[in-house]
């Protein structure tokens, strides 16, 4: 029996925006504006390391930016932020802005099961955060179907499979974007009731068509990072008057002012990354 978790952003977005369009039909014809606060800005950091298969893993990018009001569709950038990664031996990789809120290494040096810790300075605050890079079994094989929907209508379905490693515990976060999408499908999953067989994550689309190309990435990653994750995606799918996301902890830490901790959260992976063309 598999045991996988499962979330699509989109398929969120859909369903909150048309159960709120209901209800906003069904009450008034006049246009509702809801007056938000804009609450702190805090600090966001999109620290993700991926080494993908078959890649010296050089060249990483680290993310800085800042929450802003909800209505505002323009993201701050942080600029001028002092950022770098030591590894368990001591050595250290710089990470140099290259535009506004983009922090860039160009000889990262990557190592499986090996202690990273991250080190972001920015407007006198400190903060740091220590994960290990993880592994991950190659991509066996994809293969393609027709599936029908909810509303039996036929969709195309991909389907990714992996070896999972037998006698210890893994993890797994998989993407598939495509250009056709509004926002990737993320598909969390772990080897509770399947260690050691072959696994697989599958995504189907009423926006799939032959022809169209998937970027797919499937990661290991940590049993921490997954946790954390867990929250956030389960916080995305429940109802939208729920704690927001923002409220979720991630691993990063600051030094100065504990309860001032930004958003976020550094991992490590090795991945496989593949561009599948859709028959």
């Amino acid at each position: 029996m598999k045991y996988f978790i499962k979330y699509s952003f989109k398929r969120i977005s859909f369903i909150y925006i048309s159960s709120l369009l209901v209800v906003l039909l069904a009450s008034c014809e006049d246009v509702v504006e809801v007056d938000l606060d804009a609450g702190a800005s805090k600090l966001v950091i999109d620290a993700e390391i991926v080494w993908i298969k078959g890649t010296d893993g050089k060249q990483q990018t680290i993310k800085i930016s800042r929450m802003t009001d909800y209505y505002n569709e323009v993201v701050p950038k942080v600029s001028g932020a002092q950022v770098y990664i030591e590894n368990s031996e001591g050595e250290t990789f710089n990470f140099d802005e290259s535009e506004a809120g983009f922090y860039v290494c160009e000889d990262f040096i990557p190592e499986l099961y090996k202690n990273y810790t991250l080190y972001v300075a920015v407007d006198g605050q400190s903060f740091t955060a220590t994960e290990q890079l993880t592994s991950v079994t190659a991509i066996n094989k994809i293969e393609q179907r027709t599936v029908l929907d909810f509303s039996d209508e036929e969709e195309i379905e991909v389907e990714i499979f992996y070896d999972d490693p037998i006698d210890e515990t893994n993890y797994y976060l998989s993407d598939f974007k495509s250009e056709n999408f509004l926002y990737p499908e993320y598909i969390l999953s772990d080897d509770s009731l399947n260690n050691g067989n072959e696994l697989n994550d599958s995504h189907s689309d009423e926006d799939i068509f032959a022809g169209d190309t998937l970027e797919i990435t499937h990661r290991g990653i940590s049993q921490q990072f997954y946790n954390y994750m867990n929250l956030i995606l389960d916080a995305s799918s429940a109802n939208p008057f729920a704690a927001p996301p923002a409220n979720i902890r991630g691993n990063i830490v600051n030094q100065n002012d504990p309860n001032n901790f930004a958003l976020g959260y550094f991992r490590l992976c090795e991945a496989n990354h593949v561009l599948y063309v859709v028959e």
